[in-house]
């Protein structure tokens, strides 16, 4: 008997422990009241809440801690509880804490019964939920916006759609009417006087323009309706630009202005839509001769940099003001004071440039000064690059991808070679005739078909470069066959380089692959090239995720946040607007003590971010780092890569 009752004491104390932890360290408020609602136990989160501790909320009632009008709602809780033995489960209220605060709570109360059944008292349980119905409010809020997101955007459709219609029908009855004009002016109905040339000359003029914005209006909507597809081909980048030069030239000599321009002499071939990249340069030049008065200079520069090429239209035009660069790229919008200039357009063309430039995968930003002039660029991947295709070649890859045929083309090149010949034991005939003997076997695991079509580039005097077009070979089959060459000539390259660590395969990118960082959007399904790189320096190229504060001294010093790094350069966000090729130090952490590493550089490259007002991402190339600096940058590299 004594037995039992001692082990039975031993449980009910362990029960009781138990319940005391429980009571002490739960967040939720617990509380025991009698049938009179006088507090008979309380946990210490009830009493926390209460700014007092558990036995000075013992004996006493909500009325003496809460409003008269928030205590007799409690009160009135209690009183269902008690007289009809029901549980109030989860009951959801906002409510206002002792100290002031609002707040919402789950409450629950249930009823507490003797042996016989009678009520005696309830226990509660009340929960914060603020949280938790914040949340919820999000949640409801986020469904009527993405509602009224659903809405904007059938609206943003159907008015895209109206415009391209409306756009196709004005074109016929516009041309018709072009034509009927022209039929008079040349004089083929007849003879005309001067005053009635002059009438015919004003109504063609003013066809062009309403010509240019029908076309702009249906850029726009397919722009906005992706529908808009880029064709791809291999470009002299040089000739194009000067395609139009007598025609710009003659436009801008018109108004007593200067116009010249400065490209670099080699040749730069790259992969892009000619017709949408010359659109992009027209509306430039055009906006700059009619931006510049009398007297004034406008220079078209075309620069090669590591990753990108950068074209630029630089002017000493009426300029352009900060309040106006902010809105320069978006729709409808005209921002120069010039009488006039404001009412002969939609204000279109530099939000449609800006969307052909970003589809190929660049950058367009402007600079400008009031009266001092304006500068506006933008870049275009040079990951598309081959620098050794003659005409010939060039033509045969445009006509193959012209008929939809897929052209798998891969660049390798040995970057560092002109600095590292000296290395190889072979003379330079011999060798690259065994790169070229090493490529022909390889060619060779292909069909028939395929091997007949392919064609090996020979590289220049300046550059290790050898292009390989495979025309129609399949994805899997181009992997191996690179995979493979790069293995062989890795080995090729240990046998006959004298230190064995100067060549080394270190990559091969892909088109299409995963590295957003280089690829152009909306680039043709057909089109395929690799860049197998050999050398040393092959790891400027490639970039890498760093998102660390970093210093940037021009005239004054300020923090930015890091993007992406590489061996050449490094790209951060900043409030600060910066010029291109401007000048500046840039401070990079490193190590655990955090040293920082300062390193000088320019700036190539301007991206606005749209959402962030005058925020914008910048591109930095660094420039004349020593042997010193760049075992440093290495070591970061490591630390990231």
């Amino acid at each position: 008997m004594n037995k039992k009752a001692k082990i039975g004491y031993k449980e009910l104390s362990e029960r009781c422990k138990l319940l005391e932890g429980l009571m002490d360290n739960i967040p939720d408020v617990i509380y025991f009241k009698d049938k009179s609602g006088k507090l008979i136990l309380v946990n210490k989160a009830h009493a926390q809440g209460l700014g007092l501790s558990p036995d000075k909320v013992v004996g006493k009632t909500d009325f003496d801690f809460f409003s008269k009008d928030r205590a007799k709602a409690m009160a009135k809780d209690d009183e269902h509880v008690l007289k009809t033995g029901k549980p109030i489960i989860d009951k959801i209220e906002r409510a206002t804490r002792p100290d002031g605060i609002d707040n919402y709570v789950s409450t629950t109360k249930i009823p507490r019964f003797d042996e016989k059944g009678r009520v005696i008292g309830l226990v509660g349980i009340t929960r914060d939920i603020t949280k938790r119905m914040r949340l919820e409010g999000l949640s409801k809020e986020k469904g009527a916006l993405e509602k009224r997101m659903e809405a904007l955007q059938e609206l943003n459709r159907m008015k895209s759609e109206l415009i391209s219609v409306v756009s196709h029908e004005l074109r016929v009855p516009l041309a018709i009417v072009k034509e009927a004009v022209m039929i008079i002016f040349d004089g083929i109905a007849g003879e005309i006087n001067d005053k009635q040339k002059n009438i015919l000359t004003k109504a063609k003029d003013n066809i062009e323009r309403l010509k240019k914005i029908i076309e702009d209006l249906l850029d726009m909507s397919r722009i906005e309706q992706g529908t808009l597809k880029l064709h791809y081909s291999l470009v002299n980048l040089n000739e194009l630009i000067t395609n139009h030069e007598d025609f710009f030239k003659k436009f801008a000599a018109e108004k007593g202005i200067t116009l010249a321009y400065d490209l670099p002499k080699e040749e730069v071939n790259i992969f892009i839509d000619a017709t949408r990249i010359m659109q992009v340069l027209n509306n430039l030049v055009n906006n700059a001769i009619k931006f510049t008065e009398q007297g004034g200079k406008i220079r078209i520069e075309l620069k090669v940099m590591e990753t990108k090429v950068r074209i630029g239209v630089i002017d000493t035009g009426v300029g352009i003001s900060k309040e106006g660069l902010s809105r320069l790229f978006n729709k409808f919008v005209q921002v120069s004071n010039v009488p006039g200039a404001d009412r002969k357009g939609l204000g279109l063309g530099l939000s449609i440039a800006k969307d052909l430039v970003n589809k190929h995968g660049g950058e367009i930003w402007a600079e400008s000064k009031p009266g001092v002039g304006s500068r506006f660029y933008f870049t275009l991947s040079r990951f598309y690059t081959v620098r050794a295709l003659n005409d010939k070649v060039k033509n045969k890859i445009n006509g193959l991808l012209a008929k939809g045929i897929t052209v798998n083309l891969i660049n390798l090149l040995m970057i560092n070679y002109s600095e590292l010949k000296q290395e190889v034991k072979l003379g330079r005939d011999d060798f690259f005739a065994g790169v070229r003997e090493i490529i022909g076997d390889n060619l060779d695991g292909f069909s028939p078909a395929i091997r007949k079509d392919a064609q090996i580039v020979m590289p220049t005097s300046k550059d290790a470069e050898f292009s390989i077009i495979i025309p129609k070979a399949g994805k899997d089959d181009i992997a191996w066959f690179s995979d493979v060459l790069k293995d062989k000539i890795r080995q090729y390259l240990t046998l006959h380089v004298k230190t064995k660590d100067v060549f080394i395969a270190l990559g091969l990118l892909t088109y299409p692959g995963k590295d957003k960082l280089h690829i152009a959007h909306d680039a043709p399904e057909f089109l395929h090239i690799n860049e197998m790189y050999i050398g040393a320096e092959m790891r400027r190229y490639r970039r890498f995720k760093y998102n660390a504060e970093i210093a940037v001294i021009n005239k004054r010093t300020f923090s930015a946040r890091a993007v992406d790094i590489s061996e050449g350069g490094v790209c951060f966000t900043s409030d600060i607007q910066l010029s291109t090729d401007e000048k500046i130090k840039i401070g990079l952490p490193q190590g655990r003590n955090r040293n920082i590493l300062y390193l000088n550089g320019r700036v190539v490259w301007i991206q606005k971010i749209e959402e962030a007002g005058t925020r914008h991402k910048v591109g930095i190339e660094f420039a004349g780092l020593s042997a010193e600096d760049k075992a440093s940058l290495f070591g970061i590299l490591r630390a990231v890569s």
